[in-house]
């Protein structure tokens, strides 16, 4: 067992990850997050409450939305945003929307269940003497073994 000098401290975990986290990081985060609050801010349009931005460099404002609709919906009013963003921060970023779909936390928890449909054993035979047709030699072996899986279950 290794002995602890009296002498030493431990070292701040802030320290730590000086050395591992890029230059400006801080900076970096503080800026996202200024960005992210003035979205949050925006009572007077709901998915304006529902970006997250996710970078900001000198020419653009990086944000995802959870689905494609949303993010049109973005698009359509980023002119509006622009100026909003031009008028409080002063600078004009050009905006970059993209869709992240948010997994719920349900869907964190349970992993997905695979689909079982029910095929009656005589599909099933149906479909390994249909494969005996099949002149692709893969493809044939493929319909064999899923006519076998499938009448496992």
């Amino acid at each position: 067992m290794m002995k602890r000098s009296k002498n030493k401290k431990p070292v701040p975990l802030s320290q730590l990850f000086k050395r591992i986290l890029p230059e400006g990081f801080a900076q970096k985060r503080a800026e996202i997050e200024q960005f992210q609050h003035f979205f949050d801010l925006q009572e007077s349009d709901a998915v304006f409450q529902m970006v997250k931005v996710t970078n900001v460099t000198g020419q653009y404002l990086n944000v995802t939305l959870p689905n494609a609709a949303l993010s049109s919906y973005l698009r359509l009013h980023s002119d509006q945003i622009r100026q909003l963003i031009l008028e409080n921060f002063g600078v004009d970023l050009i905006l970059k929307i993209s869709t992240r779909p948010e997994v719920s936390e349900r869907e964190k928890q349970y992993p997905k269940h695979k689909l079982s449909a029910d095929f009656s054993q005589s599909s099933c035979d149906q479909m390994t003497t249909a494969a005996e047709y099949i002149e692709d030699e893969e493809l044939k072996q493929a319909m064999k073994s899923l006519s076998k899986t499938l009448s496992k279950k």
